[in-house]
């Protein structure tokens, strides 16, 4: 498989689905010059979005996913977000929810192939956190880690560090602390 999106098969730009989006909610704003380069990469694969706070991250990214989506090149359910706070997942997974649904009333999404019906609008949006203790209990046996386990939190690996950091002894010291 190619990481590759083809230009040809691209219908809608990030102008044509902000001016599209428009028509529902006057109030809504396309995507700036900075942000489409983004939204209609050509890489189709882990994209990572790095910015400053209140820099329109997470704007951009579900752009980028109603550009995928509306133009057949992914469906929802092969969408995975992450971000690193609830707040920032829960806001990205809303956000594209509502525009996707407002794309589906004006036409803009393709029909399943298959039922010939409506696409599922469900992405998956979590914290990075979320996910992996998602991962850790549905791989867990294959990695001989007991299922029910969690990842320990930031402030938790804190702790375990500084224990570490404070109970440390040398040989070189003949077990003195340093």
């Amino acid at each position: 498989m190619t990481n590759l999106i083809n230009k040809d098969n691209i219908k809608y730009s990030a102008e044509d689905i902000g001016n599209a989006l428009r028509t529902i909610d006057p109030k809504f704003r396309g995507p700036s010059d900075e942000q489409i380069p983004i939204i209609e990469s050509l890489h189709l694969g882990p994209t990572v979005v790095i910015a400053g706070a209140g820099s329109g991250k997470t704007e951009t990214m579900s752009a980028r996913v109603l550009w995928l989506v509306a133009n057949g090149i992914v469906r929802p359910e092969e969408i995975l977000g992450l971000t690193f706070t609830r707040k920032a997942a829960g806001e990205l997974s809303s956000r594209i929810r509502k525009r996707l649904r407002q794309l589906r009333k004006i036409g803009y999404l393709p029909i399943d192939a298959q039922s010939k019906s409506e696409i599922d609008i469900a992405v998956s949006v979590s914290t990075y956190h979320s996910y992996a203790g998602r991962v850790l209990s549905e791989h867990a046996i294959r990695i001989g880690v007991d299922a029910t386990s969690d990842p320990i939190g930031e402030a938790a690996a804190w702790q375990i560090a500084n224990n570490i950091v404070n109970n440390f002894t040398s040989e070189e010291t003949n077990g003195s602390d340093i």
